[in-house]
């Protein structure tokens, strides 16, 4: 019997491990293993943790049809798995587990401790990236850092998508064992499950993807493709949106959607070859900048209080809906490290703790991004002017009016202004100069890589 271990892989279509079991002719069962408080440690939030529920039962529908039962167990901690499946192995009658590679350190040590004590092989599969992750180097073998020739790079290596199919269905089996008690209210925006996804990727390419390049900074309009929340779970793999993208006429928008999914694959990328991302360890220590604490404008910046419109817009749908839109996420987070001066840390912690999407890598990612410490930063001297910004990316004020009813009756080209323009009593007073803090940072920052050129 081969057992399948799910974790951030929730779908039975293009899936390796799962793939790979069942090639063995042999009856395959399933597991997955919820650890609520190691992601509690990971920063993982309740929306994240009602968004794996509520995939996981889609996910045993989807197996039960095939003949696989899955079962769930609640082991708080890693530390708690290892001797309870070597134990389930030697009961089941387990001949070999089958999972996909994790890439933080806690999933790795969790793997290595299972290959070195369970009673059975383990095999680890790559997940269906768009590319092999230890095969994508520079002309001179090193690793990128920069994302351009990455995916000047990856456009040349990968082949076709050719995602996998499900595996044919088996005799049904019975259940290993019966599940343990773990539930989540689950109240999404997203309706869970691969037959969703699939609605959803499909309706992306038909009536979206074609104006992708020109609305997708728009934050008032649906102009991205809402699959975040999937990929962040496994629901949806690269290479299947990869292969439905392959179906659809070339264009501004396709070229685009796909270089997002090559900015996700270059953060995946980075986090496989540098796995202390994952421990918040900045990519460029060298250029972190000196962060100042102030717990008092932390709240603001969460709570969405900080009297630049555009930004508490961003914090109130994030902290609403567990998403927000991309253009305002980095706009967010410019703000609390380059207005505020925060550290980027407290930052990414809050955004997976909110976020329904959250992806360790693509959440670490942007933020050093923001922070310039990371792979193909901003350099420290560019920050985001939140009144620029909704110029430009919501003129018409709609994104701000829906989330900040203080301001619905104020004209947009005030919105766009600020400070006492508003007049709007309910709504509080920009808590800093913007160009005086963003140039105050610009100015220490500048004089920090003065004095460690120096030092060195």
């Amino acid at each position: 019997m081969q057992l399948v271990w799910f974790r951030d892989d929730l779908r039975v279509h293009d899936h390796p491990a799962l793939f790979a079991a069942a090639q063995r002719g042999e009856p395959v069962v399933a597991l997955y293993i919820a650890s609520p408080q190691q992601w509690q440690l990971h920063d993982c939030g309740p929306r994240k943790a009602q968004w794996h529920y509520a995939n996981v039962q889609a996910l045993r529908e989807a197996l039960a049809g095939l003949g696989i039962p899955l079962t769930v167990w609640r082991c708080e901690h890693f530390d708690d798995i290892p001797a309870r499946l070597g134990a389930l192995c030697n009961e089941a009658g387990i001949g070999a587990v089958h999972c996909h590679h994790g890439l933080g350190v806690n999933e790795r040590a969790l793997e290595q401790k299972l290959a070195d004590q369970l009673p059975v092989p383990l095999h680890r599969y790559a997940d269906a990236n768009l590319v092999d992750y230890s095969a994508i180097t520079t002309g001179q073998g090193g690793l990128y850092q920069v994302f351009t020739p990455f995916a000047r790079r990856c456009r040349q290596w990968m082949a076709p998508p050719q995602p996998l199919p499900a595996p044919e269905p088996q005799a049904a089996q019975p259940p290993l064992q019966a599940d343990d008690a773990w539930s989540e209210t689950v109240d999404l925006l997203w309706p869970a499950g691969e037959q969703a996804a699939a609605r959803t990727l499909a309706r992306f390419c038909q009536q979206r993807l074609s104006a992708y390049h020109d609305d997708r900074d728009w934050p008032a309009k649906a102009g991205t493709s809402a699959l975040s929340p999937y990929f962040a779970a496994g629901v949806l793999s690269p290479r299947q949106a990869a292969h439905a993208l392959s179906q659809q006429a070339d264009g501004e928008g396709a070229q685009s959607w796909l270089n997002e999914l090559l900015w996700r694959e270059f953060y995946r990328y980075l986090l496989y070859h540098h796995a202390r991302l994952s421990r918040h360890d900045a990519l460029f220590p060298a250029k972190e900048a000196r962060w100042e604490a102030n717990d008092e404008w932390l709240r603001r910046w969460q709570q969405g209080r900080t009297g630049f419109p555009l930004v508490d817009a961003g914090m109130r749908q994030l902290n609403a809906t567990g998403w927000m839109h991309n253009r305002v996420r980095m706009l967010c987070a410019s703000f609390l490290v380059k207005d505020l001066h925060i550290d980027w840390r407290l930052g990414e912690a809050y955004f997976m703790q909110q976020l329904v999407d959250g992806d360790l890598a693509s959440n670490n990612g942007g933020w050093q991004w923001a922070a310039g410490c990371g792979a193909d930063a901003a350099p420290y001297f560019r920050s985001f002017s939140p009144y620029r910004q909704s110029e430009r990316f919501d003129p018409d004020g709609d994104y701000i009016r829906q989330w900040v009813p203080e301001l619905a009756e104020v004209p947009a080209r005030q919105l766009h202004k600020g400070g006492p323009f508003l007049l709007a009593p309910d709504y509080p007073a920009p808590m800093v100069d913007h160009k005086a803090q963003t140039a105050r940072f610009t100015a220490q920052f500048k004089q920090q890589m003065e004095e460690t050129r120096h030092a060195s």
